[in-house]
């Protein structure tokens, strides 16, 4: 509610300045018009650091623009009043349009950070309750620091799906999640999958129990989707460490 007690006023501001501009019909107004409407293109288009720049230069060079005017034509006191007044209603314009902006632009960046911290307090995705990529992450060092202490070893497993087909490889992802899911040992082993890729970490185990965790799923595969190729290829590796991890996760095949 407060954000709208100040968008309101802002764009009621921004709505009489352009009708004062175009009512009043002061000295040059259609100029302004159209320096208006361009500098309403110009700074909704670019980089939220040029816009206030923006803002000033065109407000400073019309004010130049009219005092030359001015000075050259030998205007009278009077008219040069009217130059002010519209020099003052468009610099109004751009300053209203320039704090507009930036509150819309903070408004969105809240959304993306609210949206960002809704992802991290996400433990699973989708349907097949993989874990979620952070939520992998985080587990994952935990298990990591665990296996260290325990002396044991841990088993990195990337499933990538190999159909060049979009729509098949999106069909395939949540099919390939939920068998995935069944093949590791639940509340022991971590899940997780990003687009074309399953990632798995296998805990206290060997090459040959990574072996049966593959087999397993394969069996699950072939006994599900009825593809004569398979759809998928994997890549296994023995990890050390949080950092071995993340090099591992963003290894292509």
């Amino acid at each position: 509610m407060k954000k709208n007690f100040v968008l309101a006023p802002l764009l009621l501001g921004i709505l009489l300045n352009g009708w004062a501009i175009a009512f009043l019909e002061l000295p040059f107004y259609q100029t302004v018009l159209v320096l208006a409407g361009i500098s309403i293109l110009v700074m909704t288009a670019v980089q939220e650091r040029f816009i206030f720049l923006y803002a000033i230069t065109i407000a400073l060079s019309y004010g130049v623009f009219l005092t030359i005017y001015a000075f050259v034509n030998q205007q009278s006191a009077e008219i040069q009043l009217l130059y002010m007044y519209g020099h003052l209603l468009l610099t109004s314009f751009l300053l209203l349009y320039w704090i507009l902006m930036n509150f819309i632009k903070k408004i969105g960046y809240e959304n993306n950070d609210l949206k960002h911290e809704v992802r991290l307090l996400q433990k699973y995705k989708g349907v097949t309750k993989l874990l979620t990529l952070p939520e992998f992450d985080e587990q994952a060092q935990w298990l990591l620091k665990s296996k260290e202490r325990n002396k044991e070893e841990a088993w990195f497993v990337k499933i990538s799906i190999t159909s060049p087909n979009k729509r098949v490889k999106v069909n395939l992802q949540e099919e390939l999640e939920r068998l995935a899911l069944q093949s590791i040992r639940q509340k022991f082993d971590l899940a997780t999958g990003d687009m074309g890729a399953i990632y798995l970490l296998l805990k206290n185990t060997h090459s040959e129990g990574v072996q049966i965790v593959l087999d397993r799923f394969r069996e699950k595969v072939q006994a599900e989707i009825n593809l004569s190729d398979s759809p998928y290829a994997t890549v296994t590796e023995q990890v050390t460490d949080a950092e071995h991890l993340a090099g591992l996760m963003g290894k292509p095949l």
